[in-house]
């Protein structure tokens, strides 16, 4: 049985913040190198910006030995060979929250402000993952970001979070509230629980 190990979800936050505004951000580490996906067209580069903030927060890849695009496992090994979950919006979330054999591994919640009890702590940490829905012609999970902050709603001791996120050279989230992401379409949280070795 896999045995799950604990992410640096500090180290998670602080790859996105101190790579989103790079034209060529650093490889999150396990020797995967950094392709930026918005060079293709019609395509962004969210995803493959957060799982390069994945690898930096400890987690491992899981490499199915696939060929081509693959639906199974979480893996950049080159452009024409990878893992559709490494830059997907829903792939990376259907891949989190149903992984139990090896790599990184979360669980779901719809995202809201929440109103702070020392007691019963934060809904979601800084370092977990936040994904946004678009409405419209679109009508899918387009847009995935860390969440890198809390912030003080207008209603006191009521957080939200801030996201950092990178779509693309010159394009990206610095710690920009939730709710101003595609105003009034659903969010959610991928609540990071670690890595399967």
């Amino acid at each position: 049985m896999a045995t799950l190990a604990s992410l640096n979800k500090t180290a998670i936050a602080n790859y996105a913040k101190n790579n989103k505004a790079k034209d060529s951000p650093a490889s999150g580490g396990s020797n995967v190198s950094y392709y930026d996906f918005s060079q293709i067209s019609g395509n962004w580069d969210c995803t493959n910006f957060v799982s390069h903030a994945l690898l930096a927060g400890g987690a491992i890849p899981y490499d199915t030995n696939g060929s081509g695009i693959s639906s199974k496992g979480w893996y950049y090994r080159s452009l024409s060979n990878r893992s559709s979950s490494w830059s997907g919006v829903p792939n990376l979330h259907d891949f989190l929250v149903n992984n139990t054999t090896k790599g990184p591994a979360g669980s779901v919640t719809t995202y809201s402000t929440f109103k702070y009890n020392p007691n019963s702590g934060y809904p979601y940490a800084i370092g977990d993952i936040l994904q946004f829905y678009l409405s419209g012609s679109y009508n899918n999970w387009r847009h995935s970001t860390i969440i890198t902050e809390y912030y003080e709603t207008n209603t006191a001791l009521v957080l939200g979070a801030l996201v950092t996120g990178r779509s693309g050279k010159g394009s990206y989230n610095n710690n920009q509230k939730a709710e101003e992401v595609y105003p009034g379409d659903s969010k959610r949280v991928i609540k990071l629980s670690g890595y399967y070795k």
